[in-house]
């Protein structure tokens, strides 16, 4: 499959687009600005293109569309994917769909979310576990990638709380560092931060963990 991202720079959606790749996807992508990540994107063989979104950036191979959270409705390349009827979804819903195929272990919380999830993936790889990992930051063991592909069924994902992404995953067991008065430009005050860290939670089966 073509899968296209829009603004494949970011962490996150660098990370999942090496993901696809190493299963066999064809990627393309965009961003407004170059940066380091997108530099070992391309030295890694996936198509980059910098510079104002443009509807003719948009392959015509492409089948699928992901988009970042800062790319709205009017954005060039997904009004165009929109009108050749491609599937398009947030990084956050693919995200979801990727935790549905693994036994996915979830890092979140206001604080200690990168750290967390490097010692966690670090630790079951020592194990012998094989974790398909994706980390908010890039790692040293991980020949400074943000991204491991394994052989197990688990995925170590560190999970972000802003926009209310992380009610999109499935997790198996759910790691939570801190629960503080963050990202209130989504939650507005830190009791709807817990109420939706325990809507959170009870995403997590009866044979997963808390």
């Amino acid at each position: 499959m073509h899968t296209h991202f829009i603004g494949i720079g970011g962490i996150g959606m660098s990370a999942l687009a090496r993901h696809l790749y190493a299963c066999g996807n064809t990627i393309s992508g965009t961003d407004r600005e170059n940066s380091e990540l997108i530099t070992s994107l391309t030295a890694e063989g996936i198509d980059v293109m910098c510079g104002a979104h443009k509807k003719s950036h948009l392959p015509k191979s492409a089948e699928r569309v992901i988009f970042t959270a800062a790319i709205n409705e009017n954005n060039p390349e997904r009004k165009e994917a929109t009108r050749r009827g491609i599937p398009c979804l947030s990084y956050a819903e693919a995200i979801g769909s990727l935790t549905r195929q693994y036994k996915t272990i979830t890092i979140s919380g206001s604080h200690g979310k990168s750290t967390t999830t490097a010692l966690l993936a670090l630790a079951l790889i020592e194990g012998y576990a094989n974790p398909t990992v994706i980390v908010g930051t890039t790692l040293t063991e991980f020949s400074g990638l943000n991204y491991r592909r394994g052989t197990s069924p688990y995925l170590v994902l560190e999970a972000d709380e802003w926009n209310k992404s992380f009610l999109n995953y499935s997790p198996h067991i759910a790691i939570i560092t801190t629960v503080d008065a963050e990202h209130l430009d989504t939650y507005g005050n830190v009791k709807e931060v817990e109420r939706t860290f325990r809507e959170y939670c009870k995403k997590v089966p009866s044979d997963g963990a808390i």
